[in-house]
């Protein structure tokens, strides 16, 4: 863990409603304790590396996890969606517990 010192200078900058959620959303999912402290490594990574505009191997690690998870979403909705459509169109009944063929 870094050594904790005393921080005196404020840099401020704003962010419109869309960078703002996507700045939460991958705070939360990198654990970052608080927006200002990813901000700050983000920066000062950039600072360390030279100004240069590649990201890191982290940073793409981070926004491939996120993608990664939103597809998992989008397709379990389709899954399902593509079940019930698939389901009634194909003649199938649905199970309803029961449906036996009385011989």
């Amino acid at each position: 863990m870094a050594v904790l010192r005393s921080r005196s200078r404020l840099v401020t900058f704003r962010l419109d409603p869309e960078e703002y959620d996507a700045l939460r959303r991958v705070c939360i999912s990198t654990g970052a304790r608080s927006m200002s402290e990813f901000a700050r490594e983000a920066v000062l990574g950039q600072v360390n590396a030279g100004g240069t505009s590649k990201m890191t191997l982290e940073g793409d690690l981070v926004t491939l996890t996120g993608r990664l998870h939103e597809l998992d979403r989008l397709l379990k909705t389709l899954s399902t969606l593509l079940g019930k459509v698939l389901g009634e169109s194909a003649g199938e009944p649905k199970e309803r517990g029961g449906g036996g063929i009385a011989g």
